[in-house]
């Protein structure tokens, strides 16, 4: 039997993966706990925006958590929510693999790399220390299972993600895709691919484009490696930190990031603008997109955002969404830089910039 869960199956993701019963039935009991925290947040907001807590003067997020956690202390609501996301972020990556253990005949076949040798690895030497955190509280990390890119992709972001997310995840990252100011690329390099969902829309935009996604995932590359093969796609795949990634000096024309910027600590972001300087071609364009800036949010997502942060295994969220990004990319050398919102309260966030010089043809 066919449930409605599985037949709504979004864009970017595959039709044909099914769960045994009580796996399908354990990721379905966890997003409907997410659904049924919903009344407890909206009356907290409620409760929130009108009183005092949130006045606010875009800047000092420090100031306002502190003003929000004190007058919530005591706060039922609130306890409630945090047990009950921190208990679900920690039984989630457990329960997904559970899950595919349960098939793992059927979907190891989908979820392993078509070609593995397509895949070049830096070796374990280039990979940074903050790689080792466990982010979003996955357990293990992103290769704490062979096939955790699937994992991920098919089930974490199919029964969690994408019916908790505020808007259209995968839509989204098109219209990133869409915003790069040419209407051809030769060669792009997408830093911090993972699964590739940003890398694909890219190959829908620009189909002419050479594209080499970059990550420090394994098991993510192998999972991008298996969904561009079965598009028909071949991309150069490379495990090797975005800062420092080896590859040839101007070999692109798009360097490119979707959500990469708030997973990494600040000496690593500038590392990274500096770096896709060194990947472009003169005349070439840079776009990132990231998590919106805390000044530009409503003071209650300002706080949520935070708040979440710090209960969700996102240590530089906050440095992302406070740093002077545009101010980065002048200071290793871009030019034309600009950021423009792309959605609600602000999100996607984009930084746009270009290697100075004429491009030679």
């Amino acid at each position: 039997m066919t449930t409605a869960a599985q037949s709504a199956v979004p864009d970017g993701m595959r039709a044909d993966v099914e769960l045994a019963q009580r796996g399908r039935s354990e990721m379905q009991f966890l997003q409907a706990m997410r659904a049924g925290l919903r009344p407890l947040q909206a009356r907290l907001r409620d409760r929130l925006e009108k009183g005092d807590a949130l006045a606010w003067d875009g800047t000092d997020i420090a100031g306002l958590r502190a003003a929000v956690d004190g007058e919530l202390a005591e706060d039922a609501d609130l306890g409630i929510i945090g047990a009950a996301l921190r208990w679900n972020r920690s039984v989630l990556t457990p329960r997904a693999v559970d899950a595919f253990g349960e098939r793992a005949e059927d979907l190891s076949a989908k979820a392993a790399p078509v070609d593995a040798e397509a895949i070049t690895d830096r070796g374990e030497e280039a990979v940074p220390r903050y790689w080792r955190y466990e982010f979003h509280g996955t357990t293990g990390g992103w290769d704490g299972h062979e096939h955790m890119g699937f994992v991920h992709h098919e089930l974490v972001y199919r029964y969690l993600l994408v019916p908790s997310f505020p808007g259209d995840i995968f839509g989204q990252r098109a219209s990133v895709a869409r915003l790069a100011p040419r209407e051809d690329y030769t060669d792009i390099c997408d830093l911090g691919c993972g699964t590739g969902q940003f890398t694909m829309k890219l190959a829908q935009t620009y189909p002419g484009a050479r594209i080499t996604g970059v990550d420090l995932s394994v098991s993510e590359l192998r999972y991008a490696q298996r969904r561009a093969a079965e598009a028909g796609l071949e991309w150069d795949l490379l495990r090797a930190p975005a800062e420092d990634t080896g590859l040839a000096e101007g070999a692109f024309d798009l360097v490119t990031s979707f959500i990469l910027l708030h997973e990494i600590p600040p000496h690593a972001i500038r590392k990274v603008f500096a770096e896709a300087l060194r990947l472009l071609r003169p005349g070439g364009d840079l776009v990132f997109s990231d998590v919106a800036p805390y000044r530009l949010r409503s003071p209650y997502q300002a706080w949520h955002d935070d708040w979440d942060a710090e209960n969700g295994h996102e240590p530089w969220w906050r440095t992302a969404a406070t740093t002077d990004l545009a101010g980065i990319a002048r200071e290793a050398g871009f030019t034309d830089v600009r950021q423009e919102a792309l959605g609600k309260e602000s999100y996607p966030w984009v930084t746009l910039a270009r290697k100075p010089g004429q491009e030679r043809l």
